[in-house]
């Protein structure tokens, strides 16, 4: 491989930029990967699918049931170019298009019986294929391989990240309320009595220790969450809400993962959380950050048919 040294006229000897420095190693990284992995066969491993048809695959399992859309914004993927291969699939019988259980009102996508057998038989392939790529590491490497991995998915992600993360502030008060209202309204169609008077009561619960977070950029706001006690050691993590009319990728992780910290930094020993089967993008992010379903045995608001919990390791 050619080295960027030899380019630019900087390297050993030289103070070579650090991002100069860390987009070649990026890039090195990238050109193992790639091969390494077998990412640029145009059937992985030897399937019948590329890995782009792989991932779509993998998504819909994942969700079990889901909208075009979500599979655009989680892969960042061209419509038109989902759309075929959506249509492949169905051309082979691995995916189907019905109505929402949740929402009749709604055609989904989910995979056939043979789809669910295909993507489980891809799963062990991919399974089997890294283990023999790891055999030969030590459990100690396997252990710092952990650890690189996870680091550079941390700071990739804060690197993509073209928003700020900021607490409640008397201007975002009106943001907050209309997130929340939007979404509810759109799924649920009514703002409840319960709705309002949390609304009107954010100073009161921002006084007993609750705070707001909001994604921000260029003075919108993109995504907000709310971190709110509900006694000494129990928090409830609510009003996890979006703006549709803004590009928002990672915000509303990003906001969720805020009040999580705020919470454990101010007491917390479990986090909680009520919300609805229909709301998939929410349940996602529930679910990323390790967050267990549980029996939801009372709720205050009409909608809530699901809970989850976070129990904190020591």
């Amino acid at each position: 491989m050619i080295s960027l040294s030899l380019i630019t006229g900087k390297g050993n000897g030289f103070n070579m930029d650090i991002r100069e420095k860390t987009t070649e190693e990026i890039r090195k990284f990238n050109q193992y990967y790639t091969v390494h992995m077998q990412l640029l066969h145009m059937n992985y491993l030897d399937t019948f699918w590329s890995l782009a048809e792989i991932r779509i695959l993998f998504e819909i399992w994942k969700n079990k049931e889901c909208i075009q859309d979500t599979i655009v914004q989680a892969l960042q993927m061209d419509k038109s170019y989902l759309s075929k291969i959506l249509q492949k699939f169905e051309k082979n019988h691995l995916i189907k298009r019905v109505n929402s259980q949740e929402d009749k009102r709604k055609m989904v996508v989910c995979l056939t019986d043979c789809g669910k057998t295909e993507v489980e038989n891809l799963i062990q392939q991919t399974h089997t294929f890294i283990e023999e790529k790891i055999a030969k590491l030590t459990d100690n490497e396997c252990d710092e391989l952990c650890n690189a991995l996870s680091s550079i998915l941390h700071l990739l992600k804060k690197g993509e990240q073209s928003f700020k993360i900021v607490p409640f502030e008397e201007c975002y008060r009106q943001s907050f309320i209309a997130l929340n209202t939007d979404w509810i309204t759109t799924y649920f169609g009514k703002i409840e009595k319960h709705n309002i008077v949390e609304f009107e009561n954010i100073d009161e619960d921002i006084k007993n220790g609750a705070m707001i977070f909001f994604a921000v950029k260029n003075g919108s706001v993109l995504a907000t969450c709310m971190a709110k006690p509900l006694n000494n050691l129990t928090w409830e993590i609510c009003k996890l809400g979006s703006n549709k009319s803004l590009p928002h990728k990672g915000a509303g992780s990003a906001v969720f993962e805020a009040c999580m910290n705020w919470a454990f930094n101010h007491g917390a020993a479990r986090l909680f959380i009520v919300s609805n089967r229909i709301l998939k993008p929410a349940l996602h992010i529930y679910q990323k950050y390790g967050f267990k379903e549980i029996e939801l045995k009372k709720c205050e608001y009409e909608r809530g048919d699901i809970a989850f919990e976070y129990i904190k390791e020591y």
